[in-house]
């Protein structure tokens, strides 16, 4: 999967989405390369934490931080911050996010750059693969987002079944790109039941992303978690076998092509 992903642009969108005018792109994979095991990891990390070279001096890490002299594993307070996400150049920190080790490793890390702002300079998308979750088996992910200068402009947690795909026209119809963040929500239907729907809201560079506050229209679009999804999501997991991403775009391409068209995306 990551391999395919690699260089995606609008060309490669579904073609629910592609048919109603809303490519945007390109949106291209940063090959990350393992570090080697001797390589010298941020001060804040124990030693021998995996890191990942982005190439042009860049580094990813993932480590559990290093504890205080004269305290122990047992003197940390619940809640309290033991992991990080850590980026770097040469031996600066430009950036360092709270993470929690992710059971598929190395898999679970995904750099992508795409123009978000319509500007011609693409900004950098650091996709950390976060927890599985247990029955559905919903993959959760940390988005952060970066301008050039790795300036943090947005950052989300619990992103639901987060896939390279995930990117959208921009709310204003200017040029460049939406991040889609995805979730699973329940809703009240007719009889008292509850409905299970897979979500998905634009986060724009125009001024919604620096909060990833996606604005008071609510979900962009939803889809109703049927039988016929669920067979759809099944056949997809087990085809993408190789890694935690998924698929979140396609899954909504037809719910995304009518709120583009203005004809709403819940169905």
């Amino acid at each position: 999967m990551r391999r395919m992903m690699a260089g995606l642009t609008a060309m490669a969108l579904p073609s629910a989405l592609a048919a109603a005018g809303m490519a945007c792109g390109p949106v291209s994979e940063v090959p990350l390369a393992p570090l080697a095991q001797d390589a010298t990891p941020p001060a804040a990390c124990d030693e021998g934490a995996p890191g990942w070279d982005a190439g042009d001096g860049i580094a990813v890490w993932r480590c559990s931080l290093r504890l205080p002299e004269g305290v122990s594993a047992e003197d940390i307070e619940p809640g309290a911050l033991t992991d990080a996400l850590i980026v770097t150049r040469g031996t600066s920190v430009l950036h360092q996010q709270a993470d929690f080790p992710s059971p598929w490793g190395a898999q679970g890390l995904v750099m992508l750059r795409a123009d978000l702002s319509g500007d011609g300079v693409p900004e950098t998308i650091l996709a950390a693969h976060n927890t599985s979750g247990q029955g559905m088996g919903i993959e959760y992910w940390t988005l952060s987002v970066f301008a050039r200068d790795w300036s943090l402009l947005g950052l989300r947690t619990e992103v639901a079944d987060w896939g390279p795909d995930a990117f959208v026209p921009r709310r204003d119809g200017q040029p460049g790109c939406a991040v889609l963040l995805t979730d699973w929500r329940e809703r009240d239907a007719p009889g008292g039941k509850t409905v299970r729907y897979f979500t998905g809201t634009r986060a724009d560079v125009g001024g919604e992303l620096p909060r990833f506050d996606t604005g008071p229209e609510g979900d962009f679009a939803a889809r109703r978690y049927d039988r016929r999804f669920e067979r759809e999501r099944v056949r997809d997991i087990e085809r993408m076998n190789s890694g935690p991403e998924r698929t979140p775009a396609r899954w909504l391409a037809r719910e995304i092509a009518g709120a583009l068209a203005g004809g709403g995306g819940t169905h």
